[in-house]
């Protein structure tokens, strides 16, 4: 029996044929490939009209299953968003979430869309050609906003507009793959694209930044502490709250400051920090050497983790750098598509491959790729969880995955131990600054000093932080709050820590309060505690 939470994807993509479809399976990707509007109110009641017709079914089921229940909650989240709030209807895109941005790289052919055949190119510029209606749904959306006085913050639109200027000066949205049709792509690209790119860019440049405030996050705006409030709920196992978050943050930086002071001492300095930033040896000098190095420790993180699992068969992810329109990114790893025709790819910023460490890229391997992200990814695919959940996306779990598989690594010296630590520091002093943003007003001065003290960050990078977290209100509590669960659960099992993983992954990816329910219905042996 096919799952109730398939069916709504097969309508959603009915509604939305490109929608997560560089993932989809085959049987998916022969529909119609026009790019709806998505910004549209008849985008926006098309879902709505689909989601309540889906939990209207589940209300009326006797019985659920765990899919169900997890799909209802689903539901019931988003459709509340979609009817009550109002901050993001006016904030259609951002610094991380752009669709004019996203299809830059598509164009280029080395992003995720396949272009093989003339039928490939002739369909994604049909894509193309839909941009004029949707950056103009865009930019009346957003002047919606300026009426209403929800606008995003200064500092966002102005790496907006810089991150655009860069794209336009830089031509990256060009056509790199060698075909016939290629000439005519590019014509398609500079007619759709990069008009639009432009139209966007002047907007901003304009009417838009001039109005634009210098406060930070959700608390700016009317209603969205209450909202922040439901944020966490959502995420969270325990009804935590915000201020609940901002105190363990404060408790969990006591504790890991300490290890940083027992690390220092093994290493015999007296200040560990300015002995990492100061050692030139652990400093890459190219691009090349950043890639080798990674490839190096993808077989290491392979080799020191397989004896946790039962499955060793996962296929090599690939390692590459980050596309130019994505420079704000640090790391991040992007999944291969569904049926493992390609396979999944661990990014890395090598625009300035001197400020990265060779000690950090070991905890970052282990997070990324192999026991981390990539392993999750490619376990599901292969497993008979609904594709519903395989192309959904719940950082609780898959953020708190990639941080519990960091405790995972055999780390060899004191420097690869104090990386371990700062990036730990660095996923708690998020529980810090995603509250102090959202939920208590901090200025970007306030999260930027605590960031600068405490981290080996240069500016840039800190700057692209504070703003990802301001524009995604509580993604970045999901690493520990993730972590928390899953270590949670750890210590209550007492069997083959391997049975252990695979229940984890078997039951995931899901909001934590499932997680944690199934896994003590799974193991009934368990305390509630």
């Amino acid at each position: 029996m096919v799952e109730l939470c398939d069916q709504l994807l097969e309508e959603y993509i009915q509604i939305n044929p490109t929608i997560n479809d560089f993932y989809l399976k085959s049987k998916w990707l022969n529909k119609k490939h026009i790019q709806p509007n998505i910004y549209s109110e008849k985008y926006y009641h098309d879902i709505l009209k689909i989601d309540k017709k889906y939990l209207s079914i589940l209300e009326k089921k006797e019985s659920l299953t765990r899919y169900d229940r997890i799909l209802k909650d689903d539901l019931i989240k988003n459709i509340k968003f979609e009817e009550d709030y109002e901050i993001y209807m006016y904030m259609p895109v951002g610094l991380l979430d752009n669709i004019l941005i996203a299809y830059v790289n598509e164009c280029t052919g080395e992003g995720n869309y396949v272009f093989s055949s003339d039928k490939d190119y002739l369909d994604f510029m049909k894509r193309l050609k839909s941009f004029n209606g949707i950056t103009n749904e865009i930019i009346l959306k957003m002047k919606n906003g300026m009426k209403n006085n929800v606008m995003l913050n200064r500092i966002t639109v102005l790496d907006m507009i810089q991150n655009m200027n860069d794209i336009l000066i830089q031509k990256s949205y060009k056509h790199t793959l060698n075909h016939k049709m290629k000439d005519k792509l590019n014509i398609t690209i500079d007619k759709y694209l990069v008009k639009n790119l432009k139209l966007l860019l002047d907007f901003l440049s304009t009417e838009y930044l001039e109005k634009c405030s210098n406060k930070l996050g959700l608390a700016s705006y009317k209603g969205g502490k209450d909202y922040y409030r439901n944020i966490i709920r959502d995420l969270a196992f325990n009804n935590s709250t915000p201020e609940q978050i901002h105190k363990l943050g404060k408790i969990e930086l006591k504790r890991l400051l300490k290890i940083k002071e027992e690390i220092q001492k093994k290493q015999g300095v007296s200040d560990i920090d300015k002995y990492v930033r100061e050692n030139k040896s652990l400093r890459f000098k190219n691009e090349k050497e950043v890639l080798d190095a990674l490839d190096k420790l993808r077989d290491r993180t392979i080799k020191e983790t397989q004896k946790y699992f039962h499955k060793n068969n996962i296929e090599k992810y690939d390692i590459k750098t980050i596309p130019s329109s994505f420079n704000q990114h640090f790391a991040f790893y992007m999944s291969g598509d569904i049926e493992n025709k390609r396979v999944g790819t661990f990014f890395i910023n090598t625009e300035k491959p001197n400020i990265l460490n060779k000690k950090e890229m070991y905890v970052l391997s282990l997070h990324e790729g192999i026991p981390g992200h990539h392993y999750e990814v490619e376990y599901q695919k292969t497993s008979n969880i609904p594709d519903y959940f395989k192309l959904s996306s719940y950082d609780v779990f898959s953020e708190g995955w990639g941080l519990y598989c960091e405790s995972l690594g055999k780390y060899k010296d004191n420097i690869e131990h104090y990386f371990k630590n700062q990036y730990d520091i660095h996923r708690t002093l998020r529980l810090i600054i995603d509250t102090g943003i959202h939920y208590y007003g901090w200025s970007y001065d306030k999260c930027f000093d605590l960031m600068e003290e405490h981290l080996h960050f240069d500016e840039k990078t800190i700057h692209n932080e504070i703003v990802r977290y301001n524009g995604m209100p509580g993604q970045a509590l999901s690493y520990k709050i993730g972590e928390k669960a899953i270590l949670h659960l750890k210590n209550k099992y007492k069997g083959d820590i391997r049975d252990f993983h695979e229940l984890i992954l078997k039951l995931g990816p899901c909001p934590l309060k499932h997680l944690v329910n199934n896994f003590l219905f799974a193991c009934h042996a368990f305390s509630d505690e």
